[in-house]
């Protein structure tokens, strides 16, 4: 009997192992060997082609005297604050507000919020041209000059520069967020919401005791999503400003300013510094996300 237990589980181990072997064999090709040798061409002369020397930490010291740098890595963590906090408080909004419609017309609000996330961000940049181009972009008509002020350059404005790409971001994630959210909110226990209604617990206690606690998880895997889509953010950037920061840099982030170094100024080794030098800003993002909540609870009890 044990004989034959063994036999079973060695063969679930074995079966178990063989169907993640291609995921283990993917992940090792385009993550960890990519990633190994962008920390060797990091710590080499910047040269792609031909003979190079090591330099060891040269182009991290370096990183640490570029004002550019410290530009790209502020305005990431403007941009990255920003979207988050205005991207999840509209989708609880919109997933509450959806939440109480009536059931048959659900369904089709949450697929138009999801059309901008299922656009390529290349097509959603070449559309966002038209929403900021100049006097006669969308925004400028629909909404800046019907309030009375004067035209915004979204563009080539310093001020306003890094604000056209969160408008970008919250455009493009906003319904997705919704969405997730939304399937959230329908998972609340019924008999927990009642049971509060009839205690007489206000709509605010409710959110905050009840729904939110609720729905954490799901808030934070759309948080980890939107911290990691912002740092990673490319494409929407680059067309917009042709591969560079706008004006005075405005909108240099930290993606941008490795493609600068490393394909347009020819420092590949320098290029390399800067996209690794991105992993611990992504995971300070982050855990600053997850402690901040803490600390503001810690106060309020306080």
């Amino acid at each position: 009997m044990n004989a034959t237990k063994s036999t079973a589980l060695s063969r679930l181990t074995g079966g178990a192992v063989g169907l993640l072997a291609p995921f283990f064999v993917f992940l090792l090709l385009f993550w960890a060997v990519p990633l190994f040798k962008g920390v060797l061409l990091s710590l080499e002369s910047d040269t792609l082609y031909g003979d190079s020397h090591f330099v060891g930490l040269q182009h991290y010291w370096e990183l640490l005297r570029d004002s550019r740098y410290w530009r790209s890595v502020l305005n990431t963590t403007v941009y990255t604050l920003a979207t988050v906090v205005v991207s999840i408080g509209l989708a609880l909004l919109l997933a509450h507000g959806i939440a109480r419609c009536y059931p048959r017309i659900q369904g089709p609000v949450s697929f138009a919020l999801m059309i901008p996330g299922l656009c390529p961000p290349t097509v959603l940049a070449l559309l966002f041209l038209l929403v900021f181009h100049g006097r006669e972009g969308l925004i400028n008509q629909w909404i800046v000059h019907p309030l009375g002020f004067d035209t915004v350059n979204w563009l080539s404005d310093p001020d306003f520069i890094l604000s056209a790409i969160v408008i970008q971001a919250v455009w493009r994630w906003t319904g997705f967020m919704t969405f997730f959210l939304l399937c959230a909110l329908r998972a609340r226990p019924k008999e927990v919401l009642d049971a509060a209604t009839m205690d007489g617990v206000n709509p605010w206690q409710r959110f905050h005791r009840i729904t939110l606690p609720l729905i954490a998880p799901t808030l934070t895997f759309c948080i980890i999503y939107l911290v990691i889509d912002c740092f990673a953010q490319f494409a929407g950037s680059y067309v917009l400003f042709g591969g560079s920061g706008g004006a005075n840099d405005a909108g240099l982030l930290l993606v941008t300013y490795a493609y600068q170094t490393a394909f347009v100024g020819g420092g590949f080794g320098s290029g390399a510094a800067v996209s690794l030098s991105i992993v611990p800003w992504l995971a300070g993002m982050l855990l600053l996300f997850f402690l901040a909540p803490r600390y503001v609870k810690k106060g309020a009890l306080g």
